[in-house]
């Protein structure tokens, strides 16, 4: 063999192989699992409305949510998440009920919804933020939610 011949090998050797790492490259990007904001959102309220001590989220009152989960209430209000292929950033505004301990209630909270969107989708929780909106005793959260439920199931 001479050397041209050597030569025409190994650069045809080498075209197959790059022609065959974009092939598999190409059909690596056609399969491809996604989530939408909402998903990591409404997986985020369920696991905060389980925790002890959160009344409700900024914009939102659940109050009776834990029976039930229909109705035409929107439980991701107060909810932001920025979703991207492996990770997931979220932003929370809670109503904490007078008395209990916040960053308590911040570790259980946090804990819960990194596990519970790990265990669903595989994503990690890299950012976590919870703001308090405000504090209320039960009985005050409970009358503002009555008021708040009359108010908007009136017929004008």
């Amino acid at each position: 063999m001479d050397s041209t011949t050597v030569k025409s090998t190994t650069k045809r050797d080498e075209t197959f192989e790059a022609e065959k790492r974009k092939e598999a490259e190409a059909n690596a990007n056609r399969d491809k699992l996604t989530y939408d904001n909402e998903v990591i959102k409404k997986i985020t309220a369920i696991a905060t409305i389980e925790a002890d001590g959160i009344l409700g989220m900024s914009g939102s009152f659940f109050s009776g949510i834990r029976e039930t989960l229909g109705g035409d209430e929107d439980i991701t209000k107060g909810i932001r998440a920025d979703v991207g292929e492996k990770q997931v950033a979220i932003d929370l505004e809670v109503y904490i009920e007078y008395g209990k301990n916040i960053p308590e209630i911040y570790k259980s909270i946090k804990s819960s919804v990194a596990e519970n969107i790990k265990t669903m989708t595989g994503l990690e929780l890299v950012e976590f933020n919870m703001n308090v909106a405000d504090v209320f005793t039960r009985q005050e959260f409970d009358e503002n939610n009555s008021k708040t439920r009359q108010t908007s199931d009136r017929v004008e």
